[in-house]
């Protein structure tokens, strides 16, 4: 497993030992607590919404022969304790019927820590669906005020990574469902919020789901349609005469980059003075 790289603090408390799949050594630097399973409650903040109760059932198998081989991380609160990262062993635990199970307590941590925390547990550990994990990154962002490039430095992902994440929320929510059902992956979802059309875009996520097509496919046939698109004389000549009217009016060479619904308009100028010149006409 690839090991993602961790904001100052969250290193130390996400070792190597406790990704690992190994026990965990009683005489490691993190004392162990045996605390009830009825006291421990689940965090309302955690990212991930979805549980896999096929998946579930699996581990509270492996629980039952084993035990729980890898403590959770808790908070301590009020009159119970709050899970920071490991709620699908708990409710593993739970399904197992334990009456206990070890934790590591963390009373120091803020809520703002925790949610990152809970965050980064499940982007480590298990695939997160596109949608949790893009209202895990929004959460922290409105929450908090954070700016992209804050999270990103804090939680080790890249700011183009947060933009792209969250951006898919942009999604229409038949699509979204989809997403969060597991059907949708990170890279279909990224592509499909290029479709502007909420309808259209919904076949063309069921297209993907029934032909099973994957992200490169639907790359390669976005690809194609742009450059079919551009191919088309009809929009060769459109855009060429838009161009001349443009450069009609500025004196200068103008670059029309056109796409489906939007597209850039670019100016040329020669020197400051042109520049000046250009300004001066648009206002």
């Amino acid at each position: 497993m690839k090991k993602t790289g961790l904001g100052k603090g969250l290193d130390a408390l996400f070792s190597d030992q406790l990704l690992s799949n190994d026990i965990v050594d009683d005489s490691a630097t993190e004392k162990i607590h045996k605390i009830k399973v009825i006291e421990i409650e689940p965090n309302r903040d955690q990212p991930r919404k979805v549980f896999d109760e096929e998946a579930l059932d699996e581990l509270a198998t492996s629980i039952k022969t084993y035990g729980v081989l890898q403590p959770i991380i808790v908070n301590k609160k009020d009159d119970y304790y709050e899970i920071v990262a490991g709620e699908r062993r708990w409710r593993a635990a739970k399904k197992a019927g334990l009456s206990e199970m070890p934790c590591i307590v963390k009373d120091e941590l803020t809520t703002r820590t925790n949610k990152e925390i809970a965050l980064i547990e499940n982007l480590q550990r298990v695939d997160l669906n596109p949608v949790d994990k893009a209202l895990g990154l929004k959460e922290l962002i409105d929450d908090y005020g954070m700016t992209q490039k804050e999270l990103a430095d804090s939680i080790g992902l890249s700011r183009s990574n947060i933009a792209n994440s969250v951006r898919i929320l942009n999604l229409t929510p038949k699509v979204l469902e989809l997403a969060q059902d597991g059907k949708l992956t990170e890279g279909h979802c990224r592509n499909l919020v290029m479709i502007e059309d909420p309808e259209k875009q919904y076949k063309a996520a069921l297209s993907i789901i029934e032909k099973g097509e994957s992200v490169r496919d639907i790359e390669r046939k976005v690809k194609n349609k742009k450059n079919a698109m551009a191919a088309d004389p009809r929009f060769e000549a459109i855009y060429k005469d838009i161009e001349d009217s443009f450069q009609g009016f500025f004196g200068t060479k103008v670059k029309l980059d056109a796409k489906k619904k939007s597209g850039k308009i670019i100016i040329q100028y020669s020197s400051y003075d042109d520049l000046e010149r250009i300004l001066g006409l648009i206002k």
